[in-house]
């Protein structure tokens, strides 16, 4: 399909969708055959299995420009670059996110299915966004924990080729497209500087952590490596995500598998499906809503959003999530989220401006807009001890924006010698230095190994619900209560709770 000779944007069968709805099904599919009662499980499996069948059969074509052999060849190395560059699989260093992630992984390969652990309050089970860790987890349950790294590897490195491939034919530059994705990212370097020595003659740095901890701010928006080095499972949602909802309403401008595959996305990331519903919305003009009733999506997306939202809702309750004046005192709040913004999005300020002049962006307005006003309101609201709601749903909307840039600044209508175009390239630049030094500071670094058994002999942990953390609960954030209605008549029953 992919040679030299291929001529650009031909119609001919297109593989982008089917394989991308199913890579996110089949961790759903297993979930629903080995986690629910037969009763549940079956049915609900037969039609998510049917609906992908009607969704490849539906989505099996479209007109894109085709990739030559020389761009396929890069899609592969940049993928395989990036896989390991981030961390996945352990041959290079991993974030200290790694140790919930290796011992979830331990957790879904030695204990019974769903896993069920014992609790001085009664017994919980595993309540968490379990799409990105169950193939892998399967393949360990059968060839032995040892393989879990390499499946991690090639798992992800499948998500990841999916996402460049889609990238590298959005226009007729996929270098310059796939850079831009990897290297666009708000100033958080400026928001860095800010944690680390304060604002002279107005606060401390001593004063700045517990303030920005308790008021969710103390984290920016992540730039690409930092987002996948810490949470690859959530990352890649957004990314691959996006992608087909894109090209579902924004390309083919037909919802239909829409919300099927939305629902989907669920499983994997609940917050990042928030963010990703920037799509539908700046596509509402797009597409024929009526399109949106139809069977797969009613039946196939209903039935699954139903399973999911009983069994997420099973989860412990948080107390991390309000808006953020109730964390920080007074109008404090006003003077933090002001100064979050300035810091981190003056770039996207910067592209308003040069698209409100030179009109750059055309059909593609809608989604650079509402993914501006997504970044901005976003940091209102606090959810999650690291403000997890603005770093998973910020995702979808920091992809477009990176897509948008990169429109503006290869257009013939940017004139960068003004000093509106001066100003804006250099916070681009400034940008850029996060995703490129992280990466060569993580290699550089003396990173703690965080496999499962050199955290089970350090730490002591081993499982999931041992993590401790003197400032918070951190094993709440995976567990679902034994006494709610998913733990009651939706999951099977599991007698043998996880155990040391």
């Amino acid at each position: 399909m992919n040679t030299d000779s291929d001529p650009i944007g031909t119609a001919r069968r297109d593989l982008f969708l089917p394989l991308a709805a199913g890579y996110f099904a089949l961790p759903v599919l297993i979930f629903l055959f080995s986690w629910l009662r037969p009763v549940i499980g079956i049915p609900a499996g037969l039609v998510l299995a049917g609906g992908c069948f009607w969704f490849a059969r539906r989505n099996d074509s479209s007109v894109r420009p085709a990739l030559t052999q020389k761009n396929l060849l890069l899609i592969l190395t940049v993928t395989f670059a990036w896989t390991l560059l981030v961390g996945v699989g352990g041959v290079l260093p991993q974030s200290s996110d790694y140790l919930k992630h290796n011992l979830l992984l331990h957790d879904l390969t030695g204990a019974s299915w769903p896993v069920m652990y014992p609790h001085a309050g009664g017994e919980t089970f595993l309540c968490y966004s379990l799409g990105y860790y169950l193939v892998p987890a399967l393949g360990g349950r059968w060839a032995g924990a040892d393989i879990i790294p390499a499946l991690s590897f090639v798992w992800t490195f499948a998500g990841l080729f999916l996402f460049f491939w889609w990238a590298a034919t959005l226009t007729t530059s996929p270098k310059k497209t796939i850079a831009a994705i990897l290297l666009f990212a708000p100033t958080g370097i400026l928001w860095t500087l800010f944690k680390t020595h304060g604002l002279p003659g107005v606060v401390t740095a001593a004063d700045l952590e517990p303030k920005l901890l308790y008021g969710g701010l103390l984290f920016g928006y992540n730039d690409s490596f930092t987002r996948f080095n810490y949470q690859p499972q959530h990352a890649l949602t957004g990314w691959l995500g996006a992608a087909v909802l894109y090209e579902l309403l924004w390309v083919k401008k037909n919802p239909r598998g829409a919300i099927f595959v939305w629902a989907l996305l669920v499983f994997w990331s609940p917050l990042t499906s928030l963010g990703l519903l920037l799509v539908p919305l700046a596509a509402w003009g797009r597409v024929r809503w009526q399109n949106y009733f139809e069977p797969v999506n009613l039946i196939g997306g209903g039935a699954l959003l139903a399973v999911l939202g009983i069994y997420f809702q099973g989860h412990v309750p948080l107390p991390d999530k309000g808006f953020i004046g109730t964390f920080l005192p007074g109008r404090e709040w006003l003077f933090y989220y002001a100064l979050f913004s300035l810091l981190l999005l003056v770039p996207l300020l910067l592209l308003w401006l040069v698209e409100r002049r030179a009109k750059i962006l055309g059909e593609f307005r809608p989604l650079f807009f509402l993914a501006l006003a997504l970044l901005l309101l976003l940091p209102l609201w606090k959810f999650g001890v690291a403000g997890d709601l603005r770093n998973q749903a910020g995702g979808p909307a920091t992809l477009f924006l990176a897509l948008a840039a990169a429109r503006i600044v290869q257009s013939e209508k940017f004139l960068w010698q003004r000093p509106l175009g001066l100003l804006l390239v250099v916070c681009l630049l400034i940008g850029a230095i996060n995703p490129i030094l992280r990466p060569l500071k993580n290699l550089a670094s003396n990173s703690p190994d965080y496999a499962y058994a050199n955290i089970e002999q350090s730490l002591g942990w081993h499982h999931l619900t041992d993590m401790t953390d003197p400032r918070f609960d951190l094993a709440a954030q995976y567990q679902g209560r034994g006494d709610s209605p998913a733990a009651h008549w939706l999951l099977r029953k599991n007698p043998a709770p996880a155990t040391p």
